[in-house]
């Protein structure tokens, strides 16, 4: 296991709900120093305090989304990869070694890294939600963030805005991880959380696009511009109205893109509405702009953004063989052993480029070569085999993602990597490329489609544009070849990119379920999903798998309560 570093991680009090957390507020629910996020008494009387939450649930959503649980995802989508198995990536993502295949979500409160893998999102986003509740409860009871509100509402009007997107963002989240979720806004009784029903994935889904297009609303109303602390302290950016509406469209056009479990799903999905929405959306001709969050970690931990920090670590991550034989056709998928595949690399991609990096060969003894005129600006080459050979190099690579090094360790020995820089959330290549999937596979402008395509393909790229004279499957081709490259350290985009398009191993999950402890709590039943005895998406409503097998069952009262006198005899039986 490779050696751990102090990881910022949420906290959340055994057997808590989410729907009591929604309830109580969970501005303050995330145990890492965050300078956005009050404490809760002030923010729930202090409009200044409210709107410093707003703040923090920006900050709560961006480590939520890319959280250090979460990195197992894109490992068993095989674009990054790794054999430790920090936050359990070995045990997720290997191939025969725990399982035959893949592994399912160990959705078990005793399970470690294993089970705080299901865990860690569920409640980031739920602590996103509830923060934007709290917001909007207090405005419905009257509170105004401008100094008169009969004369200028400015102010509370962006702050509306601001929270319905932020609910559209939580329930986004869940809708693409989960399997299922609460559907609880500023409106819900809250009197018996513990009632509160599940709403599924697709309910999750219509929900989001629903907040999305009312916070899309209340945005055009006026001219606002937001804090720059709410997109990083010291050196986030403001973000105009319009500029926020952009933003919008282009998460609508990424769920309805991304939501989609399979290749049935995925043909089924409104593609007219993803071009619709991605035409408005930050890449949109009027003013093309990537969506950023100012991270300042200083430090060689694993922040906010663990899927870049580590992604983007010559020590710590590599690039699946599977991408790193698309991108570079001297590299072969599975791993040639014993002696690996070539450095330097051989690409017409300038992204890949010869593999060479850096100020002088070997200059952090990862068997580099000093950066020529052809080195790539997105990948490297290392010579150094960096995964036991005992885990097994079926995927690794020697192929290194570099894109976004200034946010790795500063163990990279770079002046720019010391895991601070301007992170970018959405870039405008991620809005083309939803851009022109949603043209292609709704029929529409295939000329314009090519285009979109071109913009990275080309642009970065340096390869031979397209016309648009192509065929609809050579299309989709060079289309998913650049989303493999743009969408690649974008949180979990990847995971959910090679999902829909049934590019997932067989027995890998294609959602999460309800964590354990959420169930257990509501004595609800307790299921999961992947591995070689439980179905990779659904589960029937009496427990059982679509292979018949029984995949859960309801906890008692009783149950739950052995479960606490036996950890209670377990104590009593050590001296500490």
């Amino acid at each position: 296991m490779k050696p751990q570093t102090k990881i910022p991680m949420l906290r959340v009090v055994a057997r808590t709900s989410a729907a009591l957390l929604i309830l109580v507020g969970g501005g303050c629910e995330l145990d890492v120093q965050n300078p956005n996020a009050p404490d809760a008494p002030r923010a729930f009387n202090d409009p200044a305090g409210l709107e410093q939450l707003l703040g923090g649930a920006f900050r709560a959503w961006v480590e939520t989304r890319a959280n250090y649980y979460i990195m197992a995802l894109n490992m068993q989508a095989d674009n990054y990869t790794a054999s430790w198995n920090n936050a359990a990536i070995r045990y997720y993502s290997s191939v025969g070694s725990d399982c035959p295949l893949r592994c399912g979500w160990n959705n078990s409160v005793t399970a470690a890294d294993a089970g705080l893998a299901v865990e860690s999102s569920w409640y980031g986003y739920n602590t996103v939600l509830s923060s934007a509740n709290d917001v909007l409860v207090a405005v419905a009871g009257g509170l105004c963030f401008d100094a008169d509100c009969s004369a200028d509402n400015t102010l509370t009007a962006r702050n509306v805005a601001i929270a319905k997107m932020l609910q559209g963002m939580a329930f986004s989240g869940i809708a693409l991880l989960y399997d299922q979720g609460f559907i609880v806004d500023e409106t819900t009784d809250l009197s018996d959380p513990l009632a509160l029903s599940f709403n599924t994935r697709e309910e999750m889904r219509d929900a989001a696009l629903a907040k999305f297009e009312a916070a899309w609303t209340e945005a055009g109303a006026q001219s606002w511009t937001t804090p720059s602390e709410w997109m990083g302290v010291g050196a986030g950016t403001s973000y105009s109205n319009e500029r926020i509406r952009q933003v919008i469209r282009t998460m609508q056009a990424e769920l309805i893109a991304l939501w989609p479990r399979n290749g049935a799903e995925n043909a089924q999905a409104a593609w007219n509405q993803v071009a619709t929405f991605a035409s408005q959306g930050i890449s949109s001709p009027a003013a093309g702009f990537d969506w950023e969050f100012y991270i300042d970690e200083g430090a060689s931990e694993c922040g906010v953004d663990c899927v870049k920090t580590w992604g983007n670590s010559i020590g710590t991550v590599r690039v699946d063989t599977r991408l790193a034989s698309i991108l570079a056709t001297n590299h072969a998928d599975p791993w040639p052993e014993p002696a690996g595949n070539p450095c330097p690399t051989v690409s017409a991609d300038k992204r890949v480029g010869d593999g060479s990096w850096g100020p002088a060969d070997d200059f952090n003894g990862y068997a580099t070569t000093a950066a020529t005129a052809n080195a790539g600006t997105d990948f490297a080459c290392s010579g150094v085999v960096i995964f036991p050979p005992a885990r097994g190099q079926y995927h690794q690579s020697n192929l290194v993602h570099v894109r976004y090094e200034r946010l790795a360790y500063v163990g990279e020995n770079l002046p720019t990597s010391d895991a601070t820089g301007q992170d970018p959330l959405y870039t405008v290549q991620m809005n083309d490329l939803l851009w022109a999937e949603g043209l292609i596979r709704s029929g529409g402008s295939k000329a314009q489609a090519a285009q979109l395509i071109n913009n990275s393909r080309v642009g970065r790229g340096g390869l031979p544009p397209l016309t648009g004279g192509e065929s609809d499957a050579e299309l989709l081709a060079a289309l998913q070849y650049e989303q493999e490259i743009e969408f690649m350290g974008q949180g979990t985009t990847p995971f959910f990119n090679r999902r829909r398009i049934d590019g997932l191993i067989q027995d890998t999950p294609r959602h999460m379920p309800v964590p354990d402890k959420e169930l257990s709590v509501l004595v609800r039943e307790v299921y999961t999903f992947g591995g070689p005895s439980a179905p990779e998406m659904s589960v029937t409503a009496n427990g059982k798998g679509a292979d018949g097998t029984s995949r859960g069952r309801v906890q008692s009262v009783r149950e739950i309560w052995e479960h606490y006198r036996a950890l209670a005899r377990e104590a009593a039986r050590r001296q500490y």
